[in-house]
């Protein structure tokens, strides 16, 4: 009995030492073959409008109107919120003012006084025309002729002087070359240099005057020429304004009043901020008399009527197997035991890095959406491979 039970013992021993050996038909287990999956993909993901769209102004303001509340149905184009605006209602009807003006030309009380500027600047233009003519054919040429004549009669006197003087001098000394007695000179001499300075001191003072009557005429002249040309610059361009009333405004003026007038019509129109489509006010985060600044977002518009689940957390091992128009069964939290359908409609070409994880963002356009959806609503999505 001891001998069989020591060889049941020995053959259970030798049957396991054989199992335990290598066994290539083995199936490896699944941590060691772990893949990514190719039946496609599932996520978390949030219910969100396929339109929307947050709304701001482009200019800074006073809020004067809120025209809706949070929850209202509003129209493509329908006003929601205003900005004070009297300012700019002004620029407006300034520059339209100025757009008529330009178009029926010039009043008749404009060209009478443009006229009559034409005419005193004829006059100017004839009042320093006389007083050129009168400078250069009048007293400073008498003036010049005079101080000329004086001066001649002067250079006249010293010669004669001189000549007397030099005449005393020279027999003083032709005496005394030939031993001749002449006697002195004495008063005679010393009263006829006298005389001779006194006539250079006249001749020095006519050349003078002959200077200064020609120095004085030429700028006189030339002050008088700049008067004429300055007159008739103004003439020309008084009758250039006058031209210019008579004919009306050109096709460019108009064109610049027109802009001008376009422009203002935009900055009224940026103070009061529109629907951009058919939706639901979502959100209005603004309250009248606040300051509003351009970019800031003061409200928030979505089209309930067409839902889709955006998810930001699929993997990249995941998102291989996910195509555009692969279908999908999604489940909301909100709605226990409804399963609804859809399509991705499309998958970010970019990464982001979510918790540390590179994740990619997938659309998915309801095909049946359910009316109890909410916005944010938490949904899972499973894709499945196309």
């Amino acid at each position: 009995m001891k001998k069989y039970v020591i060889g049941i013992i020995l053959l259970a021993l030798l049957t396991g030492c054989a199992s335990s050996g290598p066994n290539p038909s083995a199936t490896p287990t699944a941590a060691a073959t772990k893949k990514a999956s190719t039946t496609g993909a599932s996520a978390q993901g949030y219910v969100a409008p396929v339109h929307r769209a947050n709304l701001a102004f482009r200019i800074s303001g006073r809020v004067t109107q809120v025209l809706v509340k949070e929850g209202d149905q509003v129209k493509t184009g329908q006003p929601l919120i205003k900005l004070q605006d009297a300012d700019l209602k002004a620029a407006l009807a300034q520059a339209q003012a100025d757009l008529a003006r330009v178009r029926a030309g010039a009043r008749p009380e404009e060209i009478a006084a443009a006229q009559a500027n034409v005419s005193i600047a004829d006059s100017q233009v004839a009042a320093a025309s006389a007083e050129l003519a009168r400078l250069r054919s009048g007293v400073p040429q008498a003036q010049f002729a005079t101080a000329q004549a004086d001066l001649v009669k002067a250079a006249a006197d010293l010669k004669v002087m001189q000549d007397s003087y030099d005449g005393i001098t020279d027999s003083r000394s032709f005496c005394k070359e030939n031993f001749y007695r002449c006697g002195g000179l004495g008063l005679r001499e010393e009263q006829m240099r006298v005389q001779l300075a006194a006539a250079r001191a006249a001749h020095e003072v006519a050349q003078k005057r002959v200077t200064q009557a020609q120095t004085g005429a030429g700028a006189d002249l030339r002050a008088a020429q700049a008067r004429v040309e300055t007159a008739q610059a103004q003439r020309d361009a008084a009758q250039a304004r006058l031209d210019l009333l008579k004919a009306g405004a050109t096709t460019e003026q108009i064109d610049a009043a027109k802009a001008r007038v376009a422009q203002a019509q935009a900055a009224l129109d940026e103070a009061t901020l529109l629907a951009s489509f058919d939706g639901i006010i979502a959100e209005l985060p603004i309250n009248l008399g606040e300051m509003v600044a351009p970019g800031v977002r003061v409200a928030s518009i979505a089209d309930l009527s067409n839902w889709q689940v955006e998810t930001d957390d699929l993997s990249e091992v995941d998102v291989v197997n996910v195509q555009p128009g692969a279908e999908v069964s999604i489940t909301v939290d909100a709605l226990p035991g409804v399963t609804l359908k859809g399509k991705v409609t499309s998958i970010t070409p970019r990464s982001a890095v979510k918790r540390g994880d590179v994740t990619y963002t997938v659309k998915v356009a309801l095909a049946n959406p359910d009316p109890r959806l909410k916005w944010g609503m938490t949904a899972f999505v499973d894709i499945h491979a196309k």
